[in-house]
């Protein structure tokens, strides 16, 4: 049995327009062979609902870059409450320069992602996550994950934004599903993981099948000790579309 992993921004989705069309080709040929489509994200529970939908697609996901995840209609926790990092942050405030998503609050977060202010509203609404917009020296950035890492936090590079975060990864978040989908059909899962960027690496690294979809603006994440890895010739959603067509086409 087959399941697909796969990133959302810059991925499945246009980095500029968030549009999924280059894609719809193999979307089709997925539903076609009845493949689940599990959408792998730093999003929002809300946002992953929201693109879900829009989507058509009803399988299970990991929001939040493994924080959290919804399978069978119920959510599963992870990782440690927005409170407990906002507080951490706060403190962190004093000695280094960014900008979290409650600083910029909705109208800050639709300037910085393009996103219309309802989309900004779902990205703000966090469990578990906190991207940040860093404004800061890299020398000092070393420091401040030296400190996160002191509180049992890590830091994660996306498309955008870098995001804190408890330890728990994507990667984990599909190591959890894939169990639940061998104990449910009694079948050998084979997996496949499509992703662009940092946050997406340990996912990569859990799969069978590894797809490097190229950013526009940025180089391809190296992926060290993996089987089977492939990066794609064209970009974003067209990328995602050429991989999926010539492995289950």
């Amino acid at each position: 049995m087959l399941l697909i992993f796969s990133d959302l921004d810059a991925t499945l989705l246009d980095h500029n327009t968030y549009s999924f069309k280059e894609a719809l080709p193999a979307l089709q040929l997925i539903k076609q062979k009845k493949i689940p489509l599990i959408l792998s994200s730093s999003k929002t529970y809300q946002e992953m609902i929201y693109i879900r939908k829009k989507l058509d697609n009803n399988d299970p996901f990991i929001y939040e870059n493994g924080s959290g995840i919804y399978f069978k209609n119920k959510k599963v926790a992870f990782g440690s409450s927005y409170i407990e990092i906002h507080n951490i942050l706060s403190k962190l405030k004093k000695q280094f320069s960014f900008l979290s998503f409650k600083d910029l609050g909705p109208l800050g977060i639709q300037k910085e992602t393009g996103l219309d202010f309802n989309s900004s509203i779902r990205a703000s609404q966090r469990e578990f996550t906190e991207p940040i917009s860093w404004k800061d020296t890299k020398q000092q950035l070393n420091k401040f994950k030296i400190l996160l890492h002191q509180q049992n936090l890590i830091l994660l590079q996306g498309g955008r934004f870098l995001t804190v975060s408890s330890p728990q990864t994507k990667g984990d978040a599909l190591l959890w599903i894939k169990k639940r989908y061998e104990s449910l059909s009694h079948k050998k899962i084979i997996t496949i993981g499509l992703g662009d960027s940092e946050n997406d690496i340990n996912m990569l690294k859990k799969t069978d099948e590894a797809v490097i979809v190229r950013h526009p603006k940025k180089k391809p994440p190296k992926i060290s000790m993996h089987p089977s890895i492939i990066t794609t010739n064209e970009i974003g959603p067209k990328g995602w579309n050429e991989a999926i067509i010539n492995y289950i086409g």
